[in-house]
């Protein structure tokens, strides 16, 4: 596995105290401090509020090993973010759907591990480079079912067994336009079969 400053920080943390203490340190959910550990960027601010309850300089890490940045990874997550723009919202408008997507970030809390876009007419959301499984995590009230078709295509449906609903998650990364269309097809058979609203 490729050294980032997320695993980095990750082995840090994990000589010091457990990652429960950690999160309430840098005020922030637990499931937020794992999507920190997988990240190959991040912000200053944040970067600085670690350092800081850490007691380690980052930063210098960060100087002296320039690797740790992975261009490569942010690179991909780049190009598959460009590629569902120019892709996804034709595809949809093919198949008679409304084609609006949000993008599901907190401009207050850019940590916060929610789904990345949204298709808010169907709750149908979008986690780049993740599940929606891997960046929650495990949660008794969240059961995620990984629901795959025969030709491949994967969506995850969440059920919430607080609320008595349920959503979809596609995983968003490279995909051909092929295979676009197939995981949109897909999920919206799922739609319908478990009458999401």
């Amino acid at each position: 596995m490729k050294k980032t400053i997320g695993t980095l920080i990750e082995m840090e943390v994990r000589k010091q105290m457990h990652v429960n203490e950690f999160a309430d340190k840098i005020c922030c959910q637990r499931n937020n401090v794992y999507n920190i550990f997988g990240r190959s960027k991040i912000d200053t601010i944040l970067l600085k509020r670690i350092s800081e309850v850490l007691n380690h300089n980052f930063f210098q890490d960060l100087a002296d090993d320039l690797s740790l940045i992975d261009e490569e990874g942010e690179m991909a997550r780049d190009k598959a973010i460009a590629q569902f723009y120019k892709v996804v919202p034709n595809i949809l408008r093919e198949m008679g759907k409304d084609d609006t997507i949000i993008s599901g970030s907190l401009p207050d809390e850019p940590d916060c591990p929610v789904p990345d876009f949204l298709l808010p007419s169907y709750i149908i959301s979008f986690t780049i480079g993740d599940t929606f499984d891997e960046r929650f995590g495990k949660n008794s009230y969240l059961p995620v079912e990984l629901m795959r078709n025969e030709k491949g295509a994967e969506v995850e449906l969440i059920t919430n067994l607080m609320h008595r609903n349920r959503s979809l998650n596609i995983k968003l990364d490279y995909k051909t336009e092929e295979e676009w269309r197939e995981a949109l097809a897909f999920v919206f058979e799922l739609h319908a079969q478990f009458r999401i609203s």
